[in-house]
C-alpha cells in the first residue's frame, strides 16, 4: 500500500548490482499498483511512480535500464462490474447467484470489500443503509462473503445488484463448479462505481503511466 515499498526494494537490487557488478537492460518493478476499495484508499498512483524513479536515480548507474511494471488492479479493476440477483434475504444475509466460484473469489477468501449500488426495478432505495453479507449459489460453506457490503435497508428478493471494481481477477478464476456460470458479458459506457484517479473528466490516464 505504500510507495516506499518500491523504494526500499530497489534499494535492495542496488546492493545486487554492487557485489555482481552488472547493471541490467531491463528492471521490473513488479505489480501491486492498489487501487480504492470502501475500505481501502491508497495514496494517489503518480506518488509510486515518483517513488520508484526518485529510488532509481539515488543508484547513480551508469546507463539507466528500461523499466517495465505490471500496474495490476489500478490499471484494471475499474474496468469490471458483475450485476448479480438477489434470491433470498435473510436479516442481514443476502443469497445472491454468483459467488466465490464465479466472478466473486476476492470479496470470499481476501475477504476484499467491494463497492455496491442496488438496482430495484419496482421500489425506491431507501436512504439508510445497512451492512449486508453474501451468500453465493453453491453448496459449499466456502461461498461466503462476509463483506460489510452497505446497500439500502429495503432491498430485497428479486432486486439486483451492481458489484464493482472487479477487473482484475473478477473474469479470470470463475469456475463451473456446481454447475454455475456467469457468461454473459456487456460493454457499457458508465463511470465505474469507486476511482482511484482524478475526477477530472479530461485527464488522460496515458500520463499517468508515462
Amino acid at each position: 500500500m505504500h510507495p516506499i515499498a518500491y523504494s526500499k526494494a530497489i534499494k535492495d537490487l542496488g546492493n545486487i548490482i554492487k557485489k555482481s557488478n552488472i547493471i541490467p537492460d531491463i528492471i521490473n518493478v513488479g505489480g501491486g499498483f492498489p487501487t480504492t476499495y470502501p475500505d481501502l484508499y491508497p495514496q494517489p498512483i503518480q506518488n509510486y511512480f515518483k517513488e520508484i524513479n526518485q529510488a532509481l536515480n539515488k543508484l547513480n548507474l551508469t546507463k539507466t535500464p528500461k523499466l517495465i511494471c505490471e500496474p495490476g488492479r489500478a490499471l484494471v479493476a475499474e474496468s469490471g462490474s458483475t450485476i448479480v440477483r438477489v434470491e433470498l434475504k435473510k436479516k442481514q444475509h443476502l443469497y445472491i447467484n454468483d459467488g466465490t466460484y464465479g466472478s466473486l473469489f476476492d470479496a470470499g477468501t481476501p475477504r476484499f470489500i467491494f463497492p455496491t449500488r442496488v438496482i430495484q426495478i419496482e421500489n425506491t432505495p431507501s436512504k439508510r443503509l445497512v451492512p449486508y453479507s453474501f451468500y453465493g449459489p453453491t453448496c459449499d460453506g466456502l461461498d461466503y462473503m462476509k463483506g460489510p457490503f452497505m446497500l439500502p435497508s429495503n432491498i430485497n428478493t428479486g432486486d439486483y445488484i451492481e458489484i464493482g471494481q472487479l477487473g482484475a481477477y473478477g473474469m479470470s478464476l470463475r469456475t463451473n463448479f456446481n454447475g454455475f456460470y456467469s457468461n454473459q458479458l456487456h460493454e457499457v459506457q458508465d463511470k465505474p462505481l469507486m476511482s482511484i484517479y482524478e475526477a477530472d473528466e479530461n485527464q488522460n490516464i496515458k500520463t499517468l503511466f508515462a
